[in-house]
């Protein structure tokens, strides 16, 4: 971690300047996998001190995003195969279910949120860089959060809020270093958004299973997940 520029998060209050700051250097790249996460470092590039710091880090080790150890060190959390194996099953299954209970239950003002938030999607271009990539993070988990809220069940939200904190376009890009084509993901979208219009929670369903499988990397022999080669959608 060299760079000294300050992040500018604005006004916000100091734990949340320090968590937005430190978690887009996570997202962006800047910070990757098993680097250390020195509080006077991130003190000083977030204008903030060590105690926000601190606390923010908490906040990121609860989505899953930093690992603090017992000597309390803080790490990039570092995406043991099988984990990540349980991250698509569990949200490959449940996003899946949540689409079909939104299909009864999705207003027509989340309906055009969703088509607003593919929109913006549309305009960040068909390839991934370091500058579309954080902001298709941010549009991509709003778009799932949309669909998982109009499923109006308290269970499946707290069910899925572990594994759905750690984007999976971040564990395809960052962690397996593989190209994301953004447009077929948001052509993804699309269908998933026209099986709601639709009210079909049996197209809907499946849409969004085969939507979150069509990142999984595939394994090998030994039962590893290994990194993709051609370009894939993202979920």
């Amino acid at each position: 971690m060299n760079k000294r520029t300050v992040i500018d998060t604005g006004d916000a209050r100091p734990v949340d300047r320090a968590y937005e700051g430190i978690r887009r250097r996570i997202l962006e790249g800047a910070l990757r996998p098993g680097d250390h996460l020195g509080e006077e470092q991130l003190a000083e590039f977030t204008g903030t001190s060590r105690t926000p710091v601190r606390e923010a880090l908490r906040r990121l080790a609860g989505e899953g995003l930093v690992i603090i150890g017992s000597n309390g060190r803080s790490y990039v959390t570092e995406f043991d195969p099988v984990e990540v194996e349980a991250v698509f099953e569990i949200r490959a299954r449940l996003e899946s279910y949540a689409a079909e209970l939104a299909c009864e239950r999705i207003t027509e003002q989340d309906l055009n949120r969703l088509a607003k938030i593919a929109d913006e999607i549309d305009k960040l271009g068909p390839e991934a860089s370091a500058k579309s990539v954080p902001q298709f993070l941010e549009l991509n988990a709003a778009f799932h959060q949309i669909i998982l809220e109009a499923a109006g069940s308290r269970q499946l939200s707290i069910a899925l809020s572990s594994a759905a904190a750690i984007p999976l376009a971040l564990l395809k890009h960052y962690v397996w270093a593989a190209q994301v084509n953004l447009t077929r993901s948001n052509e993804q979208h699309r269908q998933i958004l026209a099986a709601l219009r639709a009210r079909n929670p049996f197209w809907a369903g499946p849409l969004m299973t085969a939507h979150i499988n069509s990142t999984r990397p595939p394994r090998t022999k030994q039962n590893t997940m290994i990194p993709e080669t051609p370009s894939r959608p993202v979920t």
